[in-house]
């Protein structure tokens, strides 16, 4: 692949719209291509820039009422033009204008969508760290780590080892004080409680349905979202593959903050690597899998041509018997 079709793709690739083929053919150019690399990097920095605007400021979007008047008009134009003996350009004009808007608009709510959902899900672990981190409260009894990877998958067991039990922020030290995974209204956290800035805060990583999110070679450094307030708790946020990680605690916004850039890029990293590795197993078990379907269906193909060979040489030996019923006699 070269650099022209990346660039052509470079959308499509941050959007996660492209097969897993063709992700694996973009990452491998860009081990070797920093202009492209740097290029990927700038572009997904800005998608993420206009995102958090636009969700920041909800006037800018389509009132449901505009929607509703616009497809009416839409509809009320289509069949007008269609109604018109002769003339039935108009009418497919509005129609493909139609699918256009909602096209459009399908894209534009995608991106406030995710927003909305990660919103959500950051209420479960704020959820999860006040009644599991300070006061124990879940209907589930939390369960090791390990056991959890086990269970559910690898990405557990990085949290055996990352972050570190000391950890040294900019303004001080978090330790750590359990690791487990636990289950808040349905959603199944890896759970690390530290002790920092003289309260408790959870970090909390959970899996996300959907596509993975694209890591580009050499990225190590996690996109951290800006802190927020949650029911009463700052919380920081981002993503890592098929991870959602939440840093939650009464603490200040910023030493929250803090703490999440001390512990993101390892974490990062790891969960980044724990995604490629099992990416790689599934891609070669899919190649497995293809190569014994085709071994099963030529092995059976060749039973089935042994079967009639065998059905063929059996006619040919009841039509020798059929030909010569009766032994031959010779005068004597």
């Amino acid at each position: 692949m070269e650099c022209r079709d990346v660039r052509e793709m470079a959308d499509s690739f941050l959007g996660e719209e492209l097969l897993t083929e063709t992700n694996h053919e973009i990452l491998r150019h860009l081990d070797t291509c920093p202009v492209c690399r740097a290029d990927l990097a700038g572009r997904r920095a800005l998608r993420e820039g206009v995102q958090r605007a636009f969700h920041r400021a909800p006037e800018l979007g389509a009132s449901p009422e505009f929607i509703a008047r616009l497809r009416n008009k839409l509809q009320d134009t289509a069949h007008q033009g269609s109604a018109r003996r002769g003339v039935r350009f108009p009418g497919w004009w509005a129609l493909a204008a139609t699918v256009l808007l909602a096209v459009a608009l399908g894209l534009a709510y995608r991106g406030r969508d995710r927003i909305t959902a990660t919103g959500a899900l950051a209420r479960v672990a704020v959820g999860d760290h006040r009644y599991c981190a300070l006061q124990f409260r879940l209907a589930e009894k939390p369960i090791s780590l390990e056991e959890a990877a086990q269970r559910y998958g690898a990405a557990y067991r990085v949290l055996e080892r990352l972050p570190a039990d000391d950890v040294m922020t900019a303004i001080g030290p978090a330790h750590v004080l359990e690791r487990h995974a636990c289950v808040y209204e349905g959603r199944r956290f890896a759970h690390i409680v530290f002790t920092y800035r003289g309260e408790r805060v959870s970090l909390l990583v959970t899996a996300v349905d959907g596509s993975v999110t694209p890591a580009l070679p050499g990225e190590t450094l996690p996109h951290l979202t800006s802190p927020s307030r949650i029911d009463g708790m700052s919380v920081v946020s981002f993503r890592a593959s098929r991870q959602m990680i939440f840093f939650a605690g009464d603490v200040v916004q910023n030493d929250l903050l803090m703490l999440a850039e001390a512990v993101g890029e390892p974490l990062y990293r790891g969960l980044a690597a724990t995604e490629s590795a099992g990416a790689r197993r599934r891609s070669l078990g899919r190649v497995r899998s293809k190569i014994s379907t085709r071994l099963i269906s030529e092995s059976e193909q060749l039973r089935q041509r042994s079967r009639v060979s065998c059905s063929i040489v059996a006619i040919n030996e009841d039509s020798g018997s059929m030909r010569q019923p009766y032994p031959i006699l010779h005068n004597q």
